[in-house]
């Protein structure tokens, strides 16, 4: 997207300008308000061009909270299956098929998990990229 340098040409001279406390505040929330720097809001209404506000966007969290927790749940499980299995071969235990079994299903679990935190994510934000 072409930038305003181009019309205008490198931004050289200033201009300096007093205001109140309150004037001043009340420029920096618009100018916070429009996702704007002060200079910038300042130019946009010096030069009568528009000014959009920010939509204010609101979010619920509970679904991606809820699959963060399941996530959790899922990580400590397998945790505590391969704490398990060290201990079994530290003591001298053979890996057999049902550990390995073990393993790979609370695997799958957590991928499973980590899916459905995506797509919740990419429901309620947007797909990102």
């Amino acid at each position: 997207m072409g930038r305003k340098k181009k019309e205008f040409g490198a931004k050289e001279k200033k201009i300096f300008i007093r205001v109140t406390e309150g004037m001043h505040e009340l420029i920096s929330y618009k100018a916070e308000k429009s996702g704007l720097s002060i200079s910038e809001f300042c130019r946009r209404v010096l030069l009568n061009q528009p000014i959009k506000k920010l939509p204010i966007i609101i979010h619920d969290e509970r679904e991606i909270a809820q699959v963060l927790r399941n996530i959790n749940s899922n990580i400590n499980e397998l945790g505590i299956i391969l704490n398990q299995t060290a201990r079994h071969l530290n003591e001298g235990g053979e890996i057999n098929d049902a550990l390995l079994q073990e393993i790979r299903k609370t695997l799958t679990t957590l991928d499973i998990s980590i899916n459905d935190f995506n797509r919740a994510v990419e429901k309620e934000y947007g797909k990102s990229g």
